[in-house]
């Protein structure tokens, strides 16, 4: 698909505006996690279930939103996500049933933002630009995760001084009703027609899934998703618990949220720039390393200096091992099967966050420690490291195609 420079640019700051606010409906939940629990009566293992459902969600439904994108186009995909937004978040402004929360958020919240990013975003990107830039547009556009996470997590925690979960909710709602849902349509008039891919191809997409070179990289792609959870659902109780005597803890909490969005929006551009240049499994190996020190600053962080540093070091890779591992991804497999193909990489991604929700919540309440958490998610970065090793030892440029930086085509 080609398209005019003016409308692409405006394809990338539609997405970076979708990504920015669909931070929304992580970065409220996890603000709110402690008063939704207390809302609903429950303890907060049993609460975590929801977002264990949520992250579980998210994996089963990516390769349905990758068959819609590969069938419909991506514009259609977010289009369905930003309505689903909608409904999630009006509904939330009324209803307190912890049992119709879980099948709202875990269910259908789950599908809106599986829609309205990583899958649809990386196939538009793949659909408009050239492979030099597709590293760079697709770090650009994640960015607006980056950045919500950097200004509106300090946003949720201020609004969490004062405002009800049911006030915030319609705010939300109201927001994507009037000016994200009136966007992505607008865009969706103006993008040439998506042409229709065969259906032919569905056996050789399950074919694909059971080769060495997919299992490598969605094995990898655990440990991103099991670290990622940690944050968006483990990180703001940790601080709150450590943090419990510390007069300033929201002002620390909020800033080290605020922190690892700047370098996550920092580190998403450097990833970008050095995709067409450098080794993409040798990067990621890298970014997996950094990751693991983080993981081990966090083990002992009860100041705010230390929470700082965990904060500086997990900002630098949190997108870059998404971007580096869906470029991989959409650049091995063929137009016919990308968006099922990337989907199914997801569903790795978020079995593992659902693992780490869950798991995580019912560890912590056996042990009374995060401990144990944060020492199995250590393992899995180390794990995800080696393999990405593996990946870029063990295999030929046209096997695992961004093995070696892309053709400047």
């Amino acid at each position: 698909m080609k398209v005019e420079r003016s409308l692409a640019l405006a394809s990338i700051s539609i997405g970076i505006l979708i990504t920015f606010f669909a931070s929304s409906i992580k970065g409220s939940y996890q603000v709110y996690f402690l008063d939704l629990a207390h809302l609903f009566g429950v303890t907060q293992g049993e609460f975590a279930f929801s977002g264990a459902i949520f992250g579980l969600t998210i994996g089963v439904i990516s390769p349905v939103v990758g068959y819609i994108c590969d069938r419909f186009g991506p514009v259609k995909a977010i289009l369905s996500g930003t309505i689903s937004t909608v409904v999630v978040f009006t509904s939330f402004s009324f209803l307190n049933s912890y049992s119709m929360f879980i099948l709202l958020y875990g269910v259908l919240g789950a599908y809106a933002l599986a829609a309205m990013t990583f899958v649809p975003l990386g196939m538009l990107v793949d659909h408009i630009f050239s492979n030099k830039e597709k590293g760079m547009a697709y770090a650009t556009i994640t960015n607006g995760t980056a950045i919500g996470f950097m200004i509106l997590s300090p946003f949720w925690v201020w609004l969490n001084t004062f405002a009800s979960w049911q006030e915030v909710s319609l705010g939300i709602a109201i927001l994507f009703a009037f000016l994200i849902t009136p966007a992505i349509y607008w865009l969706s008039l103006k993008l040439p027609k998506h042409e229709k891919t065969s259906s032919s191809v569905k056996v050789k997409s399950a074919d694909q899934l059971l080769k060495l070179p997919f299992i490598l990289m969605a094995a990898s792609f655990a440990g991103c998703g099991a670290s990622m959870a940690f944050i968006d659902v483990q990180l703001v109780p940790l601080m709150t618990e450590r943090l419990f005597e510390n007069d300033t803890k929201s002002i620390i909490i909020a800033s080290t949220l605020s922190i690892i969005g700047a370098f996550e929006l920092i580190g998403a551009f450097i990833v970008g720039w050095m995709l067409r240049f450098y080794a993409s499994a040798l990067l990621l190996a890298f970014l997996y390393a950094l990751r693991t020190i983080s993981m081990a600053v966090i083990f002992y962080a009860e100041t705010i200096n230390m929470f700082i540093i965990f904060a500086v070091v997990f900002g630098l890779t949190y997108m870059g091992t998404v971007i580096i591992t869906s470029m991989m991804c959409l650049q091995q497999y063929g137009a016919e099967i990308k968006g099922k193909m990337f989907g199914s990489l997801f569903t790795v991604h978020q079995i593992a966050v659902f693992l780490t929700i869950w798991g995580g919540g019912k560890a912590v309440e056996v042990y009374k420690s995060y401990d144990i958490v944060i020492i199995a998610i250590t393992l899995l970065c180390i794990t995800s490291m080696l393999l990405s090793l593996i990946i870029h030892f063990s295999f030929k440029s046209d096997e695992i195609k961004l093995v070696n930086p892309p053709p400047e085509a």
